[in-house]
């Protein structure tokens, strides 16, 4: 990884205009203190803080249509070498990489599908100049499974053409119809992308199990055993501690298990060692969307877009607000193993815009 991250990237979409904007957020400023030691004196007395405004745009997307909202997918590309190039994707269609420091942009191929609430995954291959990025539909519904490579395609190789980013189609995974992905890690350095779907996108009952995808032999496999992995969302592996770090299936908090790899081999099934509140939000607030950012070193960005219903009037009534609070995990032998020390919250109440990704 690149190491301990500058910016975190939050994109804001303008109800009435459909303009998406991207926004970076100093993490040192907003999310951390100077040092752990400062954290830890200071949450006693540990609040909320509000942001007053977002930082100028550092770029501007627009959306076809009100229609095509399910089908965006924005991502950091290159998560382990940059922490400024943007992966965009739009049902339009059209794919581009972004980078938000040189305003440098990429056109791509674009995705043959059109998938609701598309997920990305990075991978690096040894001795590969780029990440692969896995893109695949969180569902049944529009499926589809595909891998942006940079190299040479199978036309490019025998036309002596220079290595180039290209799409590769992938066998879709297994799934039961109407299953919908609610979790994903990668194992094995790379080797083993893993999935757990179950019966809708906010349900905690109904398990379909856990597949596994070789991404060097291209197959799918169900995982022995019927287990599911205990997160919600994508789940990062932290090699220092030895363990994933992910928000739990239930309650959203943050969490980690140290027998991912093992749950393959033993045909056992992952357990949480260890489980952590994170800021507490009032019963009125519901998290619609939830997402834990690695920011290198054992840092970490836990984002919640929280909303509520006053009315019917949408734009009267309906009330969003995103929450960022910034974490530390850290090796501790008094507590189990591991500690957590929470740093800095703040939350952005939404006006006519809503924030749906921070990457």
């Amino acid at each position: 990884m690149i190491g301990r991250r500058r910016f975190v990237n939050l994109l804001a979409e303008n109800i009435k205009t459909r303009v998406f904007s991207v926004h970076r957020l100093n993490v040192s400023e907003h999310l951390f203190y100077p040092s752990t030691a400062e954290a830890e004196a200071a949450r006693p007395a540990q609040v909320v803080s509000r942001l007053g405004a977002l930082p100028p745009p550092a770029a501007s997307f627009h959306a076809a249509s009100a229609a095509s909202y399910n089908g965006q997918l924005i991502a950091l590309a290159s998560p382990r070498s940059s922490e400024s190039r943007i992966l965009w994707s739009s049902p339009l269609p059209r794919t581009l990489f972004y980078d938000l420091e040189s305003h440098f942009h990429y056109l791509l191929p674009d995705l043959s599908f059109k998938a609701r609430d598309p997920i990305a995954i990075s991978i690096a291959r040894p001795d590969a100049p780029e990440e692969d990025i896995y893109v695949m539909s969180s569902g049944t519904a529009y499926a589809g499974f595909e891998v942006l490579r940079f190299g040479h395609s199978e036309k490019t190789r025998l036309h002596f053409h220079p290595e180039t980013w290209h799409l590769e189609s992938l066998p879709l995974p297994p799934l039961p119809e109407g299953a919908v992905i609610r979790s994903h890690a990668v194992l094995h350095d790379g080797r083993t992308i893993c999935v757990t779907a179950q019966d809708g996108p906010y349900s905690d009952e109904g398990p379909y199990g856990t597949y596994l995808f070789d991404t060097v032999k291209r197959k799918w496999r169900r995982a022995p055993g019927g287990w599911n992995l205990p997160f919600f969302g994508g789940a990062e592996h932290v090699p220092d501690l030895k363990l994933w770090l992910g928000l739990c299936s239930r309650g959203r908090d943050l969490c980690a298990s140290s027998d991912l790899s093992a749950a393959l081999d033993k045909w056992k099934p992952p357990t949480l060692k260890h489980q952590w509140e994170i800021v507490e939000t009032h019963d009125d607030w519901r998290p619609e969307k939830v997402s834990l950012i690695n920011l290198g070193e054992g840092r970490f960005c836990i984002f919640k877009a929280m909303y509520y219903t006053v009315n019917e009037e949408w734009f009267d009534g309906f009330s969003a607000r995103a929450l960022l609070t910034g974490v530390e995990v850290i090796s501790s032998p008094e507590e189990q193993g591991l500690r957590m020390i929470e740093h800095k919250s703040f939350s952005y109440i939404c006006d006519q815009e809503s924030i749906d990704w921070v990457v």
